[in-house]
């Protein structure tokens, strides 16, 4: 009985693989075929252009901020503890 129920089990998993491999096939070989018809159709050569920028940094060149000096942190003063009555 569980010999049925495997081979049974392992039947369905293969139809559901090959079926999956069905579907990705008719999908993706419409994107391949016009894919390569793209390529047939782009001319050999494209023209391609770029700009050069450059960045100059020389020494001195900032200007330096002084930061305004911390004061103390004042904290608060503790409550003495009164005696128990």
């Amino acid at each position: 009985m569980f010999a049925i129920e495997l081979s049974v089990l392992l039947a369905l998993g293969g139809i559901f693989a090959v079926a999956s491999l069905v579907r990705s096939l008719r999908t993706t070989l419409p994107q391949i075929a016009g894919l390569r018809q793209a390529l047939r159709d782009c001319p050999e050569t494209r023209q391609v252009r770029f700009t050069v920028r450059e960045i100059v940094v020389s020494y001195n060149d900032g200007k330096v901020i002084p930061l305004r000096p911390r004061r103390a942190v004042s904290l608060p003063r503790r409550q003495t503890v009164r005696a128990a009555a």
